[in-house]
């Protein structure tokens, strides 16, 4: 997304230096790799996790909306449901809204950051952090590396790099789209660029962070991340059968671990509530059967049309996209909840 492209209130950035610190408060020890697994000290942490933007304020408005109190009130129900992990999206426009002064940072941004940070660690969650979500691909393009985003990149890093709650950094989400992994009317860059800029942003960040694990969720080549990740994610939206033969695939391509960083079902359409549990229950099963680091679904809310809508007040047009939760937009379980519930114990 071209800078400048969205309009945000820019009047309160600040010099980096006038940035209040990020006091780190957790003590847990970091999440490593080790023997293919991922291990929290010495015991297997098996990822049964959940991609998570708060019911009210999803995309741009995480940033920019949330609440601590719908923070904190969205987080302790999807805890007490017996999640451990939530994989969530950085927009670097919000955090650096000042088009003329790219690495002065928006305080009040970067707080709702350092709240999520800090009630991940209260309530014992992992986070995979998901860098360069709404990137720029047109005025000065994410692929071709330009310095302001190295700096960007670099500031939010170091800040959160001492801070156990992350498991991993994610480096772009879904970035094979860009080279026409889905189709090829999306092909806006030559595939060799967008693998490229992974290396060179896996090697900043390894340059800065020696603690947090990294990885890439790719939508249908997670296997060409291999080289610069820790760990493959993929994503999947497809039937618990294609989902077996695609972890197959990936085995014989990749020896790297290997994690479902996305996967869900709208019940919105083709598939009722009850049939959007039968279908999750199902690829969940079939994700614990080949012994994957585990599973994070897309998503825990449905979101109302007003708050997918930009900017308000407007009202989106209904669907699919809405209905992915396992809890609808009023916080009411659906019934995959009950139907994975045993998963979550485990």
């Amino acid at each position: 997304m071209a800078l400048g492209a969205i309009s945000i209130a820019a009047d309160n950035c600040i010099e980096l230096a006038d940035l209040p610190p990020f006091v780190v408060a957790d003590r847990r020890p970091y999440i490593q790799l080790r023997d293919e697994s991922l291990v929290e000290g010495e015991k297997v942490y098996k990822v049964r996790g959940i991609n998570y933007y708060p019911a009210q304020t999803p995309w741009r408005r995480f940033l920019l909306e949330s609440t601590m109190p719908d923070l904190r009130s969205e987080m302790q129900l999807i805890r007490a449901a017996g999640f451990n992990s939530l994989r969530i999206f950085l927009w670097n426009g919000a955090l650096f809204p000042c088009h003329d002064a790219p690495d002065r940072p928006s305080p009040a941004a970067f707080e709702r950051l350092d709240q999520m940070m800090r009630l991940a660690g209260e309530l014992d969650f992992r986070l995979i952090v998901t860098l360069n979500d709404m990137p720029d691909l047109t005025e000065y393009s994410l692929y071709e590396n330009p310095p302001h985003v190295q700096e960007q990149t670099r500031i939010i890093v170091s800040r959160y790099a001492g801070t156990p709650a992350i498991m991993a950094w994610d480096l772009r989400n879904e970035g094979d789209i860009d080279y026409g992994s889905r189709s090829i009317l999306q092909r806006r860059f030559p595939r060799v660029q967008v693998l490229g800029w992974l290396r060179q942003t896996a090697d900043l960040l390894r340059s800065i962070d020696k603690n947090h694990l990294l990885t890439a969720g790719w939508l249908n080549e997670a296997h060409s991340t291999a080289p610069s990740v820790d760990f493959v994610s993929f994503h999947h939206w497809s039937s618990a059968e294609d989902l077996q033969r695609r972890i197959r695939q990936l085995r014989l391509a990749t020896a790297k671990p290997i994690l479902l960083g996305e996967l869900g079902y709208s019940s919105f359409g083709a598939l009722s509530p009850s049939e959007q549990a039968q279908a999750l229950a199902s690829a969940i099963s079939a994700s614990e059967k080949a012994d994957l680091l585990g599973w994070m679904i897309w998503t825990a809310f449905d979101f109302p049309r007003t708050a997918t809508c930009y900017p308000s007040p407007c009202e989106s047009p209904d669907n699919p996209e809405h209905h992915f939760g396992i809890w609808d937009s009023d916080y009411r379980p659906k019934p995959a909840l009950d139907a994975i519930g045993d998963y979550l114990q485990r």
